[in-house]
């Protein structure tokens, strides 16, 4: 135990100087409120979209140990909680991301300025995955990692980290105490570079909604993507009680691996649909429109 207390201190002081303290006025001019966020490249910091949501700009930036910058934000993705944020001369240690998908009962650790209190650090442990939650914006948040490392008003934004130092989530409030909730970095690495090109995201439909179905197969249970309501049209086949396979070659496991087949550069283009109907395999070809907010 002490040779993992000491390690742990190392961590910490390795990690720190790679999140930041973001305050901000409301556009009214009202009231003032803060957050946290981190480090993802020389001039860029990521936080959760809530926390930046009705500050006006220019945002003010607190690095570790460092002079207040002004940041500009220039990307942002409501359904999943993130933003972007251009910070001049930052000049921070960029956090790593993991690659690994976190693993129920891993070691997780929480950075932030909860209720105020700058870098302050919690410990717990990865308590869930693939766990869903429904923001104040009427989006459902997919994948979501849940920790029992303790999460406050003013964590949100900070990084959850693993014992390498990576970050494995972002931090978010969860919905009941002690059940707190981290966007992946799985899904974050996904959304970076569109903000980045585009500053919004984009995604197509193919006029479905979908659900999770449990199956057993080799005397294993497995999910399954099934639609559950379809605009069933000449130009769209696809019917209720199909199973997904994939969508332009990438398999469909998950919800959220239909929202990343139907990206942008899908709009408009025809797609190839696999899928299962009562046994047989077909495939469909359909051209997605924009999904709408």
């Amino acid at each position: 135990m002490i040779a993992f207390n000491e390690q742990l201190i190392k961590l910490i002081k390795i990690a720190l100087p790679s999140t930041v303290t973001i305050y901000g006025t409301s556009k009214d001019l009202t009231s003032e409120s803060q957050g946290s966020g981190w480090i993802y490249a020389p001039d860029l910091v990521v936080t959760n979209y809530h926390v930046i949501e009705e500050m006006a700009e220019p945002l003010i930036i607190k690095p570790v140990g460092r002079t207040e910058l002004n940041g500009k934000i220039i990307g942002v993705d409501p359904s999943n909680d993130i933003a972007l944020i251009r910070v001049e001369n930052l000049l921070g240690t960029c956090l790593e991301i993991e690659t690994t998908p976190a693993q129920i009962g891993e070691i997780s650790i929480a950075i932030g300025t909860p209720h105020a209190y700058r870098e302050s650090v919690s410990l717990g442990i990865i308590s869930g995955t693939s766990r869903q939650i429904r923001k104040s914006n009427n989006c459902t948040i997919e994948e979501m990692i849940q920790t029992d490392a303790a999460i406050n008003p003013g964590n949100s934004g900070g990084p959850l980290i693993n014992v390498y130092g990576r970050l494995i989530g972002m931090n978010t409030m969860g919905p009941a105490e002690t059940v707190n909730m981290a966007v992946p970095a799985e899904t974050i690495t996904h959304v970076i570079p569109e903000l980045l090109d585009h500053g919004s995201i984009l995604r197509g439909s193919i006029g479905i909604s979908i659900s999770i179905e449990q199956i057993i197969k080799d005397d294993r249970v497995s999910s399954i993507v099934c639609v559950k309501k379809s605009k069933g049209t000449e130009e769209n086949e696809i019917q209720k009680g199909d199973h997904l396979i994939s969508i332009n070659g990438s398999e469909i496991k998950r919800r959220i691996d239909v929202m990343r087949a139907l990206n942008r550069e899908t709009i408009g283009k025809e797609v190839i649909v696999e899928l299962l109907r009562e046994g047989i395999e077909k495939k469909i070809k359909i051209i997605p429109g924009e999904l709408k907010k």
